[in-house]
Parts: structure tokens; C-alpha cells; sequence
């Protein structure tokens, strides 16, 4: 199994989300970079239906470009505050969030959720992604997720990480806007379990 490369930078994020200077370029860099992300987990989602796993070399390329996509968010939200949809357009938003959620940097990803609540209860940030943040971020913490959004692949089967309270998974989910869990498992393992599983 490949080690998860970590990168660990000290720019800091302390009362980023107060400065929006986001430019023209860096938001098409930011554009660039989400598109980037997206077609390298294209290619390893191909190769999970195909094989049942990721070909290595594709996992290894993936992981360097979240290491340069984490460095490159780091600096420009230290710089610039958390891109708000309010201020630079969902496509922008969206796009920060996939570089954040795909970070292979769990410190990165906590100091970031805590940027985030206030935004997510201010509507400027959606609920499906404060979820998958927060529960990324407990995950690698070591703490049961909260809204059922983090899973594994296992022998071709979608594997959740231990939820919190599960009885009322569904509620938190919904209060959300997130389908069920049980939906929600059906989507995964639609989109990364085996073809040989039933």
C-alpha cells in the first residue's frame, strides 16, 4: 500500500476568511487545479471498476499533485482568505474545496474546517461539503465520523468508517440536504465497487 505523502507548511490561516482578493488569475489557477484533481480520480476510479484497485503509478502521480494542489491552496487562502461563493462564483468555491478535501495534509484540512463553520451556518459554504470536511477531518483524527461520508473500498465493497451515534446518522444527514445513508452507500458503490460484486 502507498504511504500517504504529507506536507506540512507554515503559512498561516488565522482570519483568512476576512480577505477576499481573490483576482481573475487566481481563480482560473484555482479552476486549472480542480480540473486537474478531477481527471487524476477519474483515471483511479477507472481503475478500481477495471482491476478492483488503483494502478500505483496513477496513485503516485495523484498524490504528488494533491501535495502541490494543498501547497498552492495553503498559500493563496493565507494570502487571499477562503474563496466564498458569495464573492467568486460556486465553480471557484467548489473548486478550493476538492483541492482541501483531497489534501493530504490532516492539519491543513482541520485549520480549514474551522475557517468553514461559520461560513457553512452563514450559507456560504454547503452543507455536503461541511460534512465530507468534517468527517475527512475526524476520520484521520481518529474519531468516529459524524455524517457517514467517509468510506473505504474493501474486496470490491464500499466499507463506512465508524459513525458517531449512528441511529441518528440519517437526521444529522438530513438537516444536511444529504440523501440517506443507505442511498448514499448505494452511490459509491455504484461508482467505485467491483463489476464482480452482486
Amino acid at each position: 500500500m502507498l504511504q500517504r505523502l504529507v506536507v506540512l507548511l507554515s503559512l498561516p490561516l488565522a482570519a483568512s476568511c476576512a480577505r477576499d482578493s481573490w483576482n481573475a488569475a487566481s481563480r482560473q489557477e484555482l479552476l486549472r487545479r480542480a480540473t486537474l484533481d478531477q481527471a487524476i480520480r477519474d483515471s483511479v476510479t477507472a481503475s478500481f471498476r477495471e482491476f478492483g484497485q488503483p494502478d500505483s503509478t496513477v496513485a503516485i502521480r495523484m498524490l504528488a499533485l494533491d501535495s502541490a494542489n494543498t501547497a498552492w491552496l495553503r498559500s493563496a487562502v493565507a494570502s487571499r482568505g477562503w474563496p466564498r461563493s458569495s464573492v467568486v462564483g460556486e465553480d471557484v468555491a467548489e473548486a478550493a474545496f476538492l483541492i482541501v478535501q483531497h489534501a493530504p495534509d490532516d492539519a491543513f484540512q482541520a485549520e480549514v474546517l474551522k475557517l468553514l463553520e461559520p461560513l457553512a451556518t452563514a450559507g456560504e459554504f454547503s452543507g455536503q461539503h461541511f460534512a465530507l470536511l468534517s468527517d475527512r477531518v475526524a476520520v484521520h483524527a481518529g474519531r468516529p465520523q459524524v455524517y457517514g461520508t467517509q468510506a473505504t473500498i474493501r474486496d470490491g465493497r464500499v466499507v463506512l468508517a465508524p459513525i458517531a451515534d449512528s441511529s441518528q446518522v440519517d437526521a444529522r444527514r438530513a438537516r444536511l440536504g444529504l440523501p440517506s445513508l443507505a442511498t448514499y452507500v448505494r452511490m459509491l458503490d455504484s461508482a467505485y465497487g467491483h463489476p464482480s460484486n452482486p
